[in-house]
């Protein structure tokens, strides 16, 4: 219980609240509105409005507020369109997971690579969901006020309001989940886990068949894949069990797998039951494919340059 605490402690506090802040304060000074109209024409092209790149945004936070924050920005198809791209959005939580590995074995251009593969992921998708939710919302009319200096009770109030769902809905999630990993260490289910999902890490992926734990409870807590991943290999240097190809494919799931449960909770909340699981399973396909065709590329590559 007190790691799944020091998790959410470790992530909220450095990284989301003050982007959250951040964001609340451009929003109330004018500057968001005009970022959302400038921004809009690119929107457009994934079926969205430009109202709803603050929720992208703070996307890169966490997932649950900014999911929570298209629900208010957004309604009907855009609601559902926008929530489940944000999903694709990293976090915090996997961006730390990319950095430290990305950044430490394939240097700042693997790391540019990752993140911009999401860029393209999402453009994508966007054009493909909205086909899939073919009912057009009515035209955003997005008002343009005046600049000005924010109060602090209106940056104390909204920040609140897009951060409380992290003591509703995370927290107890994250905790719970914490507890569920520590009891399944406890009664070694660590090989049964791997020897289930051998067909995703070894045959798929290309990974070694202890990686089939962290990949499972990424969905509990993200940020402690690669706590798992250290555990699961028995050494801190990655690098001398998985080749630049396999951390590539390896990241590249992770990025897309499901966010964490305390993510689909909240869709659950703002979505709906159908489109939440719907985004269960697009994640999961996207990963497996997006992550499957890097693989045969890069494989193809090195054979050839080899």
């Amino acid at each position: 219980m007190t790691d799944g605490l020091i998790g959410l402690v470790g992530i909220v506090v450095p990284y989301m609240i003050p982007l959250v802040l951040l964001l609340v304060v451009l929003e109330e000074a004018g500057v968001m509105q005009r970022i959302a109209f400038v921004v809009d024409r690119g929107f457009h092209h994934i079926g969205l409005h430009g109202g709803v790149a603050v929720p992208f945004l703070l996307g890169l936070g966490c997932n649950v507020p900014a999911i929570s924050g298209a629900a208010m920005a957004a309604t009907g198809r855009e609601r559902v369109v926008a929530s489940l791209l944000i999903t694709f959005v990293p976090c915090s939580a996997r961006s730390a997971v990319i950095l430290a590995l990305a950044g430490k074995y394939l240097g700042g251009l693997g790391v540019f690579a990752i993140f911009m593969l999401t860029i393209v992921v999402i453009a994508v998708l966007g054009p493909l969901l909205t086909r899939r939710y073919a009912q057009r919302g009515p035209g955003q009319v997005q008002e343009i006020p005046a600049y000005a200096l924010p109060t602090f009770q209106a940056l104390l109030t909204k920040t609140w309001g897009r951060t409380r769902d992290i003591l509703t809905i995370v927290t107890p999630l994250l905790v719970g989940g914490s507890v569920v990993l520590a009891l399944l260490n406890h009664v070694g289910a660590d090989d049964v886990i791997n020897m289930i999902f051998t067909p995703i890490t070894s045959w798929w992926l290309g990974l070694p068949v202890v990686l089939g734990v962290p990949i499972l409870f990424g969905v509990l807590r993200k940020e402690l894949s690669l706590l798992m991943i250290y555990q699961a290999l028995g050494s801190f240097e990655v690098g001398d069990y998985l080749d630049w190809v396999q951390l590539v494919t390896f990241l590249i799931f992770l990025t897309f797998y499901i966010p964490c449960v305390s993510t689909f909770a909240v869709m659950l909340k703002t979505i709906g039951r159908k489109d939440a699981v719907f985004s269960l399973f697009l994640s999961v396909s996207v990963a497996l494919v997006v992550s499957g065709v890097i693989r045969v590329l890069l494989e193809g590559g090195r054979l050839l340059a080899g």
